[in-house]
């Protein structure tokens, strides 16, 4: 689990109460319900308009990536096609089918079934590089959804502040009631605001990330799956995977390959 994204938002959110708290303001008086209802109901209204019902209840699946760690990473791929490279050199691809991958990609999977039963070149990226791409999408939609909510929640913060100070307006004759309301009307445009930087679009661009990241993921995967597939001996498939990969990470993958080689 990678929960950086939930503790940065609480932390968020923290700071702005313990900020409120220390100018003396309560928490109590930071509570306003038909703010909240206006705030959530009408940034969810205008979001599910603008994409469709699977688009809308699809990212309800999608969010646990957000502090999901991934099932692979550039290293295990690495050393990965480093160990099937050599067995497929050794033995021939077809003992690739019975393998077992220390490396929980459907993806890889996939690649490894089309490569034994002897796919086309050509064909096989066509497949993987489609299913990389549906896949990025997908997730990048999600990614837009909270955008978009990021983008409404503000507005609909005015349109809850303008709306209090209107009931406000329509009932001066209490003097000692105006100070508090106004306070209320404004609690509107607070919750909108903050949801929005604090919640819709930092999810936003995680989701985002994580979409650029299995990407990559994706396109080591068919690197070497193509590589094996021409015939490439086992350091030259690394080499080609390790330009996807951070430089920094290059001598612990080295190191870590030089060890098993020894056992």
């Amino acid at each position: 689990m990678d929960p950086i994204s939930i503790i940065a938002i609480i932390f968020g959110i923290g700071s702005i109460l313990m900020a409120a708290i220390l100018e003396g303001t309560s928490v109590g008086s930071l509570i306003a319900p038909t703010a909240f209802m206006i705030i959530a109901g009408g940034t969810l209204g205008a979001t599910m308009a603008c994409f469709s019902l699977q688009e809308i209840l699809g990212l309800l699946s999608t969010l646990p990536r957000i502090i999901k760690k991934p099932n692979c990473n550039p290293e295990d791929v690495y050393l990965a096609f480093g160990e099937m490279a050599t067995l497929a050199r050794r033995e021939g691809l077809l003992v690739l089918e019975h393998h077992e991958v220390n490396v929980n990609s459907p993806l890889l999977k996939r690649g490894i079934r089309l490569l034994v039963d002897g796919v086309e070149a050509g064909a096989l990226k066509d497949i993987l590089i489609e299913q990389i791409v549906t896949q990025e999408t997908k997730i990048k939609t999600h990614a837009s959804i909270l955008a978009a909510a990021g983008g409404f929640a503000p507005t609909m913060g005015i349109i809850g502040t303008v709306l209090g100070l209107v009931m406000v307006l329509g009932n001066l004759s209490n003097a000692d009631e105006l100070g508090p309301a106004i306070a209320v009307a404004f609690l509107a445009t607070l919750y909108g605001i903050s949801s929005a930087n604090l919640i819709f679009l930092p999810l936003g661009k995680k989701l985002a990330y994580v979409a650029k990241l299995e990407a990559t993921l994706g396109l080591m995967i068919v690197e070497g799956v193509l590589s094996i597939q021409a015939g490439d001996n086992p350091r030259m498939v690394q080499e080609k995977l390790l330009s996807l990969i951070d430089e920094k990470r290059w001598p612990m993958l080295q190191a870590q390959q030089a060890a098993d080689v020894k056992k």
